[in-house]
């Protein structure tokens, strides 16, 4: 459903704001991976160091705690708008 259609409805105010905010957690996630990745390459590129690992760990270990909550979240956003549209709200 368009936020445009009933832009004072409460629920659908709040529902593009947490779809905002996981959507931004998402890319953050996902970043976190990618700097996960950079390090691992660099490491066996260069030279693979504790910090080289501290930081590949890190970055995955941070990139799954941001990432799968916010991916939950988006998910759900989806379908309580399928939903809305299928019941004709």
């Amino acid at each position: 459903m368009d936020s445009d259609t009933q832009p004072n409805d409460p629920i659908l105010v709040k529902r593009r704001i947490i779809s905002q905010w996981a959507k931004r957690a998402s890319r953050l996630g996902y970043s976190f991976f990618g700097v996960s990745m950079i390090a691992v390459i660099w490491g066996l590129i260069v030279d693979f160091t504790p910090n080289t690992s501290r930081i590949a760990s890190t970055g995955l270990i941070a990139g799954c705690v941001v990432l799968a909550p916010a991916i939950l979240v988006q998910y759900s956003v989806k379908a309580a708008d399928r939903d809305d549209k299928e019941r004709g709200l």
